[in-house]
């Protein structure tokens, strides 16, 4: 991408309007599929290594964007997961607790056990 910008750059005096209009008709079709949930228009068919190379640029942004956001609902869908095993797993230590001091005839212990774990888990089963 950093030679695009570099060629971007040293061609920056030689745009001309035709380039300019196409690259923004390209944009206003883009936007409009952007909203709609739609891909990109493909690349103009035009001989303009400007337009084509800014085409290009924002079509590997929208990419890396896309990826990103495919990412972040995996990892997010991930912690939720993994939120409800550990919920899960905590339960059912203060079920083990709750249980072994039933066993050892410490009831008021298992009752304050039991107590805990319905205000920081929201209860257990037992």
């Amino acid at each position: 991408m950093n030679d695009l910008v570099c060629e971007l750059d040293h061609n920056a005096s030689k745009i001309t309007l035709g380039d300019l209009l196409v690259f923004i008709d390209w944009m206003h079709r883009a936007d409009a599929a952007l909203e709609k949930g739609e891909p990109l228009p493909s690349r103009p068919e035009v001989d303009s290594e400007k337009v084509n190379a800014w085409v290009l640029l924002i079509q590997k942004i929208e990419e890396r964007h896309r990826r990103m956001e495919e990412k972040r609902v995996a990892l997010e869908a991930n912690l939720m997961a993994q939120e409800a095993q550990l919920s899960q797993l905590l339960s059912q230590l203060h079920q083990n607790v709750a249980s072994l001091y039933d066993t050892l005839g410490l009831e008021d212990k298992a009752f304050q056990v039991r107590k805990k774990a319905e205000t920081s888990c929201g209860g257990i089963d037992g």
